[in-house]
């Protein structure tokens, strides 16, 4: 199977958009033929301490993130129909898709809110590198170092394929990074480090040295989310 993930934005004003996405949009996704799993991820309530966690350097961030994953003789045509009913505008992303680290501790049940929260960062490749060598860092040396430095029980790396959708501001990957709850707003949690300043000072210097080595920090946008799998 492939996957596509479909960045969403929603009229927020409206306080059902939630209850839209997951009664109304993942029913009609798992009613198509070909359609296997679905994955909600939703800047909502629920993540609102994470607020200092976002990053934004594109015009507006998405509000919601829905992941596909489904045959790969299914058109994508009919899913499309399906989310422009209940979004703004959006955008897909077809990605390889290769998960560095399951989620075996923090399993919810089937569309049950997932403990803890998604870090949802969009990637850029920065103009100063040559696409195959950002690829490479990101995936040879940087990916150690993030799962070592980091409280992350769930991380999952989107190298997107092909782009489709109004979102000029195409991204080279889509990375989901899930942490526990008190991550969002305890540095010494988000750093593996709880009672050992020491510790955690280091974690985050190998964190961010290793960053600016593929990441243009004007250049990258996060939004911390809800996961929901279905």
């Amino acid at each position: 199977m492939r996957k596509v993930i479909y960045l969403l934005w929603l009229d927020t004003s409206d306080e059902g958009w939630s209850r839209t996405l997951h009664h109304d949009l993942v029913p009609a996704l798992q009613q198509v033929v070909g359609v296997g799993r679905v994955q909600l991820n939703i800047a909502d309530g629920d993540v609102a301490p994470a607020a200092a966690l976002r990053m934004q350097s594109s015009a507006s961030l998405f509000d919601a993130m829905c992941c596909v994953w489904l045959d790969d003789a299914l058109a994508t045509d009919s899913l499309d129909e399906l989310i422009q009913r209940i979004s703004v505008q959006f955008s897909r992303y077809h990605v390889d898709e290769v998960e560095r680290l399951a989620n075996i501790k923090h399993r919810a049940e089937t569309g049950v809110r997932t403990p803890g929260f998604s870090q949802v960062a969009l990637l850029r490749c920065p103009q100063r590198l040559e696409y195959q060598a950002w690829l490479s860092y990101w995936q040879n040396t940087h990916t150690a170092i993030a799962l070592e430095t980091q409280s992350t029980f769930r991380y999952v790396q989107n190298i997107v394929s092909d782009v489709n959708g109004k979102d000029a501001a195409a991204y080279h990957a889509i990375v989901e990074e899930c942490f526990p709850s008190l991550a969002m707003t305890d540095p010494a949690v988000f750093y593996d480090a709880v009672g050992d300043s020491s510790k955690q000072e280091n974690n985050m210097q190998k964190m961010i040295n290793s960053c600016v080595n593929f990441i243009d920090f004007d250049e990258i946008d996060v939004v911390p989310t809800s996961e929901y799998c279905y």
